[in-house]
């Protein structure tokens, strides 16, 4: 298993933490409201914990993420991305085979502190610190373009230019050799490679560090007659009108957008110029 480390964030302002302790867990809820959450066992072990988030719809139904929880005893942090409301925050303990048993469960009530908020802040798939050496590299992309759509421009330029496809590491996540797989975002920018899940990461990290909303999105597409899991981005800027930023991909400014960094990495001569641009080739699974 590979594990992010966890990333130091800076409340905007000072105010009592909210941890709430159990036997063997603890659930950091003091900044539920900017969008996220903390968690970490008390005890190290060898079993496979997970955290799991439930969001209750207005409607009746329910949204679920079920994310892998380290057995260090490291804090990581996790995103309450599905609307302001009601959550239920359990932490999960292996039992045996595909079971689990309950270790402690957190219900709270949310209203974002802004808007966007959970797409502005590192988390577990989106990991980064002020420290990070891709938040000065997108501090450096973004020091002499004057709006924030000519940030994301910069940013996607750079990333689709040197970022490639790492296939040796799609191999072996593919083939169960490597399981549990996070980003790591200076990792892929050192190295200059990556798979799609390393692509959308890094794209997201330097967006958010530059204080615009970024979605990592996971789902599926159309590449042929099965459709292959894969990793994408959307961005949000509010009020710039429009412009083309790379390979035919438009955004307007005023809503989120789809951009697919690892294609366009790879659109020799426009030929995913046309499958990035179609919504029917992508399916949407999860946000982050």
């Amino acid at each position: 298993m590979i594990f992010a480390a966890f990333c130091v964030l800076a409340p905007r302002m000072a105010f009592a933490a909210d941890v709430r302790i159990d036997a063997k867990s603890e659930i950091d809820v003091t900044y539920k409201n900017d969008g996220y959450i903390r968690a970490r066992i008390t005890t190290k072990t060898s079993k496979r914990m997970r955290l799991r988030t439930l969001y209750a719809k207005s409607d009746g139904s329910k949204i679920e993420y079920t994310y892998d929880l380290n057995g260090t005893g490291v804090w990581e942090t996790y995103s309450l991305q599905s609307g302001n409301g009601e959550y239920a925050i359990y932490i999960l303990e292996n039992v045996d085979g595909r079971r689990y048993s309950m270790v402690q469960k957190v219900d709270v009530g949310i209203e974002y502190s802004r808007e966007n908020a959970p797409f502005l802040v590192p988390t577990q798939n989106v990991n980064y610190s002020a420290d990070s050496n891709a938040v000065k590299k997108a501090e450096d992309l973004s020091k002499n373009a004057d709006t924030d759509l000519k940030k994301v421009e910069n940013i996607y330029k750079y990333i689709v230019e040197t970022i490639t496809y790492d296939t040796a590491k799609a191999k072996k996540i593919a083939s169960g050799e490597i399981t549990g797989y996070l980003p790591e975002i200076d990792d892929t920018l050192k190295t200059s490679k990556g798979i799609c899940f390393d692509y959308s990461s890094l794209f997201a990290a330097m967006l958010r560090s530059q204080d615009i909303p970024a979605k990592l999105i996971m789902g599926y597409v159309a590449l042929s007659q099965e459709h292959s899991y894969h990793a994408w981005n959307e961005i949000f800027v509010k009020d710039i009108g429009w412009i083309k930023i790379r390979s035919e991909v438009y955004f307007d400014g005023k809503s989120w957008e789809r951009m697919d960094s690892t294609f366009a990495s790879s659109n020799t001569a426009g030929k995913r110029t046309k499958f990035m641009s179609e919504d029917r080739n992508y399916t949407k699974d999860k946000e982050y």
